[in-house]
């Protein structure tokens, strides 16, 4: 799949082949990758993947506990991702040149680090001046994306950037929400409530909607393989619903603080725009999870098919629990949704990377590919063990083993060692 524009499909025969003994003669230099820009961001959201694990490992001796490696990831690792692919992925679907500015980086992780100084340590200054740097970063970017898709003429996929927008939308009202509850101005029962709107926003709406636009095209390309005829435009119309029942959703959250017979109404009324989100995953997730199962193995495979699989069951799990207030199992569908869908979308898009940023000549990226195809099935395994362990631990029905820890300890160490398996050692090096 030609890694410059991942909306064209095209035969097998195209894709560069040379494996040992296949085309090593017609090795070639290879020019700048497509994705070169998005590598401060993805060399930051490895430093926050690192730290997330430093705190999953030590979180009860280390400020802000456990909770704060919740916001490591979200923060470092998702918003890193979101925002630079996002921006990739609208330029590309909507045939629009240029680049962000260098600065952008810079900038974001400046608010994300002042958010996450001040979060442990109650500095509510620090905070403040933190969400508010990465808000305008954020509304910012949707700008940006939303003049894209206004300009683009004829690009059959530029309604993805009309899901970004709403991405992007999801996480400034979801920022705005964590500010006021993270500098003490909401308080009582619409503190609970603003927190399950927080993390609708943020988790399904940030992270989800960006992936769900994103999976339609880029999940198959990941594999090596074709999109399904039609599932784009099945994606397009469920994915608007989607989006808009999110965003209802979220606001019915916020207004169950008010308690008594209301907050029954509008949580019932939540689960219905939920369920419409969910539609809207299982509508985009089934067709790509079966183009991808029946793909040629690769690297990136078993990850993909993983996330086509959680994310639908999140989401209606999410549906299920909200519906009938069942909150105790929320913080379960939450642990799902960062583990099983988040962190493998995550690796995924890393070992299908890895090989264009890392290898300058055919051979070399064909190299790379080649080693982290070994043990691809442990490492998936290893991940699904990893994930359950986790949700198992966050249901707390089993007290006598620190699930949750072995869980995040097994997720952890596999995408680290993966992550160095990717970036270190020179391809040349490698036995031809």
């Amino acid at each position: 799949m030609d890694p410059v524009d991942p909306t064209v499909t095209r035969p097998r025969a195209s894709l560069p082949v040379s494996r040992p003994g296949h085309g090593r003669s017609t090795d070639r230099t290879r020019g700048r990758s497509p994705f070169g820009p998005a590598a401060p961001s993805i060399a930051a959201a490895l430093i926050y993947a690192a730290a997330v694990g430093v705190w999953l490992a030590f979180g009860e001796l280390l400020p802000g506990g456990r909770w704060f490696a919740v916001h490591l990831f979200t923060l470092g690792v998702l918003t890193n991702l979101v925002l630079t692919f996002s921006e990739h992925f609208a330029r590309t679907v909507t045939r629009t040149k240029g680049e962000r500015a260098a600065w952008w980086p810079a900038v974001t992780n400046l608010g994300i680090l002042l958010v996450l100084i001040g979060f442990p340590g109650g500095q509510r200054g620090l905070l403040a001046v933190g969400s508010t740097i990465v808000t305008g970063v954020v509304f910012a970017a949707y700008l940006r994306i939303r003049r894209m898709r206004h300009e683009a003429i004829g690009a059959r996929f530029a309604w993805i950037a009309r899901v970004y927008e709403r991405a992007h939308g999801a996480f400034v009202h979801g920022a705005i929400l964590g500010a006021l509850m993270g500098v003490g101005l909401v308080t009582g029962s619409w503190y609970g409530a603003a927190r399950i709107a927080h993390l609708h926003a943020n988790v399904l709406g940030w992270g989800g909607l960006t992936l769900l636009a994103t999976l339609v095209f880029f999940g198959p390309t990941m594999a090596r393989t074709r999109i399904e005829p039609g599932a784009d435009d099945r994606g397009a119309r469920a994915l608007r619903l989607g989006a808009t029942g999110l965003a209802v959703a979220v606001v019915l959250l916020l207004l169950s603080g008010m308690g008594g017979v209301g907050a029954t109404i509008a949580r019932v009324g939540a689960g219905i725009g939920l369920a419409l989100y969910a539609w809207a995953a299982a509508t985009v997730c089934l067709p790509v999870g079966r183009a991808v199962w029946r793909a040629k193995p690769t690297a990136a495979r078993p990850l993909v098919t993983a996330v086509c699989v959680w994310l639908p069951l999140v989401a209606w799990a999410d549906v299920a629990i909200v519906a009938t207030g069942s909150w105790r199992w929320l913080d379960a569908v939450g642990v799902a949704a960062l583990t099983g869908v988040l962190a493998q979308a995550i690796l995924a898009t890393l070992v299908y990377l890895a090989p264009m940023l890392r290898g300058s000549t055919t051979a070399e990226r064909e190299a790379i590919r080649l080693r982290l195809e070994v043990g691809m099935h442990v490492r998936a395994a290893a991940l699904g063990v990893g994930v359950v362990a986790c949700i198992i631990g966050a249901m707390r029905i089993v007290a006598t083993v620190p699930l949750a820890s072995i869980g995040s300890s097994l997720i952890v160490v596999t995408m680290l060692a993966t992550a160095v398996t990717a970036m270190w050692s020179p391809p040349a090096a490698d036995p031809q």
